[in-house]
């Protein structure tokens, strides 16, 4: 079976529905995977370049961000890497913590790990929060 790496920019197009022409590519290619022709395959990277380009290019606010998120996890014609522990992050970022440090902190808790970390607000967030 074809696998297909999808970066930022694809999944923006899917998202935003913004150029017709490529919406239309990504749209088909998701057709493919929900016929079983093709798998999709996104890095964990992906998700964090969205998170930026939403915020900073688009003028997303976190709780749109979270949403759009949750349509990407859902979505069972792409496979995400690390999508369990995507999951497991939505809950604490929508609590104004950053993605990548709540990312972090379940990827430790998933490994067994404990999180070293000498930034003082994630050490006190994390204490304080029952995870």
């Amino acid at each position: 079976m074809k696998v297909l790496v999808l970066d930022t920019n694809t999944l923006l197009r899917f998202l935003l529905d913004d150029v017709l022409s490529q919406t239309k590519e990504i749209r088909k290619k998701i057709e493919l995977a929900k016929l079983g022709k093709i798998k999709l395959v996104v890095p964990q990277i992906v998700v964090f370049e969205i998170v930026y380009a939403l915020t900073k290019e688009y003028g997303f606010k976190i709780e749109e961000v979270i949403g759009v998120l949750r349509r990407l996890l859902i979505n069972k014609d792409l496979q995400i890497q690390d999508e369990d522990i995507f999951e497991q992050t939505l809950r604490i970022f929508s609590k104004k913590l950053s993605l990548a440090d709540c990312f972090i902190y379940f990827f430790a808790k998933k490994n067994n790990a404990e999180l070293f970390t000498f930034d003082k607000n994630l050490q006190k967030a994390f204490r304080a929060t029952s995870l």
